[in-house]
C-alpha cells in the first residue's frame, strides 16, 4: 500500500486510470494539510486548518457552495484511512452572477470560481495539474446547474502570470490596482467630505442596493451588438466570506476584533459613495494589505465607467468634483485603518478614470500598476458560443470576485 507522498508506479498524466473526484472529508484535510505550507501564512497548521473549517460554515461555502476536487488514479489502491493518494487538487465554489446581451436583457446565472489549485512537490513536473483543470473544465461544463443547462462562465485568478491557464480556456481580464500607503491623522488631506464607518450590520442592506444598481446598470443596452456583459454579484454572502476570514485572523494574530468594514460619505443632492473592504493578512506585515473589496458611487453607476460618469458639461465637470472629493475621503479613511491595523498599504483593484483622480488627489504619487504575474484575472466562456468577434465585458471586476481562500495559484513552474 503506497503512502500519500510515494511516487511509486505514477501513471502518465494522459492515462485513462485518472479521475477527477470530489473529495471525502478525509482526503479534504489530506489535502489542505499537504498545502499548509504554502497558504498557511503565519498560522501554524492545526490554525491553518481550523480556519479553513470556520470558512467552510459562511453562507458561502454551505450547502454545496464550495467542492473540493482532487485528481487520483483509480487503478491505485487507497492508502491509510481510506484516503487516496492525492496526484493534484483544487476546489470551486459557487457563486451568484448576471449576464447581459446586448439589448440589455439581464438574467441570473450560476458561475463557478476555481481556486487553491495544487500539485504535492513530490509529483510536480509530470502534467498532472494542467490534466486536473482541463477535466475540471469539463465538469464545470453543467455543474451545479439546472437540468440540461449548461455553465455560462467560469473564472479563476492566476499566480503564476497570463499564459498557463489562458491556454486552457481562461482568457485573461484586465487586472490593475492602485496601492496607496498608510496614513496618520495629521497627514490627512484639508476639505474632504467628512465619512461615517461602516460596520457589519450595514453591509447586507449595502450589498442588496448594490446589486439592484448593477441590474440597472446592466439593463442598459450595450454600446456594441457583439457585446456580453457578466458579472459576479456582489452580495452580503461574498462579503461576509471576506469578513469571516478576517475575523478570524485577526483575533489569531493581533488579538483584536475587526469591527469597521468600510466607509461611507454623502455626495450633495447624488446620493453616497461607499466602500467594503477587508484586511488581508499575509505571512509577515509587508504583505499584510488592506483590500477594497468594491467601491460604489451611487445614482452614477454606469457600465462603461465602472459607477464613474463621463464629463461632458459644466454640470458634470461640478460633479465629478464632488465624485472625487468623495472617493478621495473613502480611500483616505482606508489608509487611516491600515495604520490603525499596522498594514503595509491600502489596495483597490481596477479603478476607473476618476478613482484614480481621486488616490491622486491624497497621494500624488499614486499610479496604476499593471499586474503581469499574480492575481490576473481570467474568464473561461462555457455557454452556447457567441456569434464571431463578440466580446465578454467583464463589469464590476473587483477584489470581492475573489471569494476563495487562494486564487489559482501554482507555486513554483515545477508544479507543472
Amino acid at each position: 500500500m503506497p503512502s500519500a507522498n510515494s511516487t511509486a508506479d505514477l501513471p502518465d498524466s494522459e492515462s485513462p486510470t485518472l479521475q477527477l473526484v470530489q473529495a471525502n472529508e478525509a482526503e479534504m484535510i489530506e489535502s489542505s494539510t499537504m498545502n499548509a505550507a504554502s497558504w498557511r501564512g503565519s498560522l501554524d497548521v492545526n490554525a491553518y486548518l481550523e480556519r479553513e473549517a470556520h470558512l467552510r460554515n459562511t453562507n458561502l461555502s454551505r450547502n454545496g457552495g464550495i467542492t473540493y476536487w482532487i485528481l487520483v488514479d483509480t487503478a491505485a489502491s487507497p492508502t491509510v484511512k481510506g484516503v487516496r493518494r492525492i496526484l493534484a487538487s483544487c476546489e470551486t465554489l459557487r457563486k451568484r452572477a448576471l449576464l447581459a446581451r446586448s439589448d440589455g436583457e439581464v438574467t441570473e446565472t450560476i458561475c463557478h470560481a476555481v481556486g487553491s489549485v495544487y500539485c504535492n512537490s513530490a509529483f510536480r513536473g509530470r502534467g498532472y495539474a494542467q490534466r486536473m483543470l482541463a477535466d475540471l473544465a469539463s465538469i464545470l461544463d453543467t455543474w451545479q446547474q439546472k437540468e440540461g443547462a449548461c455553465t455560462d462562465f467560469t473564472v479563476l485568478w492566476s499566480d503564476i502570470g497570463k499564459h498557463f491557464y489562458a491556454r486552457l480556456g481562461w482568457n485573461v481580464y484586465p487586472s490593475t490596482h492602485i496601492m496607496l500607503s498608510p496614513k496618520s491623522a495629521r497627514d490627512c488631506a484639508y476639505g474632504l467630505p467628512n465619512t461615517s464607518l461602516l460596520s457589519a450590520e450595514d453591509v447586507e442592506d449595502l450589498c442588496r442596493f448594490d446589486e439592484a444598481l448593477l441590474r440597472s446598470a446592466m439593463a442598459k443596452p450595450a454600446s456594441s451588438a457583439k457585446t456580453v456583459r457578466v458579472a459576479l454579484v456582489p452580495d452580503a454572502a461574498t462579503m461576509q466570506w471576506h469578513h469571516a476570514r478576517e475575523e478570524f485572523l485577526g483575533e489569531r494574530l493581533r488579538d483584536r476584533f475587526p469591527f469597521t468594514k468600510g466607509a461611507s460619505v454623502d455626495i450633495a443632492s447624488r446620493g453616497r459613495a461607499w466602500c467594503i473592504w477587508t484586511r488581508t493578512f499575509g505571512t509577515t506585515r509587508n504583505d499584510d494589505v488592506l483590500n477594497i473589496l468594491r467601491l460604489v458611487v451611487e445614482e452614477e453607476m454606469a457600465v462603461d465607467e465602472q459607477a464613474m460618469p463621463v464629463v461632458v458639461d459644466e454640470d458634470q465637470a461640478e460633479s465629478e468634483q464632488g465624485i472625487v472629493a468623495a472617493v478621495a475621503a473613502i480611500l483616505e479613511q482606508a489608509q487611516l485603518e491600515a495604520t490603525f491595523w499596522g498594514m503595509s498599504s491600502v489596495q483597490l483593484w481596477n479603478p476607473s478614470p476618476l478613482t484614480l483622480k481621486a488616490a491622486k488627489k491624497i497621494e500624488p504619487s499614486a499610479i496604476l500598476v499593471d499586474r503581469d504575474e499574480e492575481s490576473i484575472t481570467s474568464l473561461r466562456w462555457h455557454g452556447k458560443v457567441p456569434p464571431h468577434n463578440t466580446e465578454i465585458d467583464w463589469i464590476a471586476n473587483e477584489k470581492s470576485s475573489v471569494a476563495h481562500r487562494h486564487p489559482a495559484l501554482i507555486k513554483d513552474d515545477g508544479i507543472l
